[in-house]
């Protein structure tokens, strides 16, 4: 019987994840910029966590999304709110990484709904009780529609952050990956999670 591997948030972060974090926060942040700029329904500042999460490991996607908000705050003070939302993403995409969720289809499928759920369950929160359902990004004008309905404004978020939550995480997601196996195996297994994505012999 194999001894389970433990792991621990030191070693998490390796050189080579220190140096994957700029990198990382500078992806979001010109994906972020992108989708603002367009008013495109979709965030697109996920994909350096959701990349940092899945070769390194939950800390560092943490991490990267922590200081991506902070970064992007900047420009747009909206993003500091979302704190959270960003850090949840790289936090569980990291675990589920590490879990090898990433492996078949079944689990690739639970993985996209767990970390499209984890967004919505701590974005909704934020989106009502913080900026009353509107926040100005691209599903704001979704959201505002439902409501002129007469739509309960929990609905509208949930229904409009939801659907475009699960694309923009499949977008992302795609990317990460397309990058991931393009990169050389004996780099990438240099990273915490890199051995889940070399193919077995």
């Amino acid at each position: 019987m194999t001894e389970k591997k433990k792991h621990s948030i030191k070693d998490d972060f390796t050189l080579l994840a220190l140096l994957i974090i700029p990198v990382a926060v500078a992806v979001n942040f010109v994906g972020g910029q992108l989708a603002s700029l367009l008013k495109l329904p979709f965030y697109l500042d996920t994909i350096g966590t959701i990349f940092g999460a899945m070769l390194c490991g939950p800390w560092v996607g943490a991490v990267i999304g922590l200081v991506t908000n902070l970064v992007t705050g900047i420009a747009n003070p909206v993003n500091f709110a979302f704190i959270p939302v960003n850090v949840a993403c790289g936090l569980v995409t990291g675990y589920l990484s590490r879990r090898n969720m990433f492996s078949t289809w079944w689990r690739w499928l639970i993985a996209m709904i767990l970390m499209a759920a984890t967004s919505i369950i701590t974005a909704a929160p934020i989106i009502v009780l913080v900026y009353g359902g509107v926040t100005g990004g691209g599903t704001s004008i979704v959201t505002a529609t439902l409501m002129a309905t007469g739509t309960n404004i929990w609905l509208s978020v949930m229904g409009s952050d939801g659907i475009f939550t699960v694309i923009d995480r499949i977008i992302s997601f795609f990317i990460s990956y397309f990058v991931i196996k393009v990169v050389p195996e004996r780099t990438v297994i240099k990273f915490g999670c890199g051995e889940n994505f070399i193919k077995k012999k």
